[in-house]
């Protein structure tokens, strides 16, 4: 029997594969929710089912910001399929859900066999945020770009997602960077976490109320579900078995970890964006440049004061 699957959801044309993965070495499911019949499969099974309609979760009363009715971009649909996966009932006979991000790539062929080792006692297994250093804070002003702060990306529209006043409102409740500093943790990064990669104990209680909060971070506040993850965490006292650790390794999990390859989206919008990316950090190389120089370089110049010249070096 079956007892773990690891799932994605891919709406619209923000990726236009389901990424391939390793047989594992003990029996386990991949299954994709998407609106796309002609997906690229690579193996995993193709569910078109609008479960997030048929099914849809006793959280939202379509009376929040990202309320299916009220926002129904792709990008929010897919929410439901990675917070409110308990509401699936095709997934029902799991013990455990292993969420990944459409851009995941399984490469481990013991995966499925070390989550299932492991997540009995804290439940939830994620990695780390490597850029974050446990703090939230960095996580919302890194969060400040179009797929939050603008109200049409992607060719679709949204309500803006106000990641500022979801952090300040979770400042407002008693939300504390200390609360995970003061645990003994084998990582630095304890308190924020990359969402890409999550595992749950899909049957216990407290799982269940722990995604049910999670999933009304994103319906009341925004879809950047990494910032209600880590307020989650603490609202409900349950902490990740966090990797990577002396057994997994994997320090940077925005790239490749023991377990995956995280690869870039591959749609036009993503694409944009890396090009941006790469143009902002063309600018502050070239910002560094004076754009005052001597009217004439020559051979009399010794390298130590056209060095100064160029970099301002004292």
């Amino acid at each position: 029997m079956t007892s773990i699957c690891f799932i994605t959801a891919i709406y619209g044309n923000y990726e236009t594969t389901c990424k391939k993965f390793v047989n594992q070495t003990i029996n386990t499911d991949f299954i994709c929710f998407t609106d796309n019949k002609n997906i690229v499969s690579n193996g995993w099974i193709i569910d078109t089912t609008p479960y997030h309609i048929l099914n849809k979760s006793h959280i939202d009363d379509d009376t929040y910001t990202n309320s299916l009715c009220n926002n129904k971009h792709n990008f929010n649909i897919a929410k439901y399929y990675k917070q409110s996966f308990t509401d699936i009932p095709i997934l029902d006979k799991y013990d455990v859900i292993v969420w990944l991000d459409g851009t995941i790539e399984i490469i481990y062929d013991k995966t499925s066999e070390y989550i299932l080792n492991n997540i009995y006692k804290e439940k939830i297994i994620g990695w780390h945020h490597e850029r974050r250093n446990g703090i939230l804070h960095k996580e919302v002003v890194e969060s400040h770009f179009e797929r939050y702060t603008s109200t049409y990306w992607n060719n679709q529209s949204q309500p803006y997602q106000d990641i500022d006043y979801q952090y300040k409102c979770y400042l407002d409740d008693g939300y504390t960077d200390l609360f995970f500093k003061n645990m003994k943790s084998h990582t630095p990064h304890m308190g924020v976490w990359i969402t890409c990669f999550v595992a749950f104990l899909h049957k216990d209680t407290d799982v269940k109320n722990f995604l049910d909060l999670w999933y009304l971070q994103t319906l009341k506040y925004t879809t950047q579900d990494q910032i209600g993850f880590s307020y989650v965490c603490q609202k409900t006292n349950i902490i990740p078995f966090t990797l990577p650790n002396k057994q997994i390794n994997g320090n940077y999990p925005h790239k490749r970890t023991q377990f995956y390859i995280k690869h870039q989206h591959e749609n036009k919008y993503a694409k944009q964006k890396q090009n941006k990316k790469k143009i902002q950090n063309t600018n502050k190389t070239q910002n560094k440049i004076p754009n005052k120089l001597p009217n004439k370089i020559n051979k009399s110049y010794p390298f130590s004061h056209l060095k100064r010249l160029l970099f301002n070096n004292k």
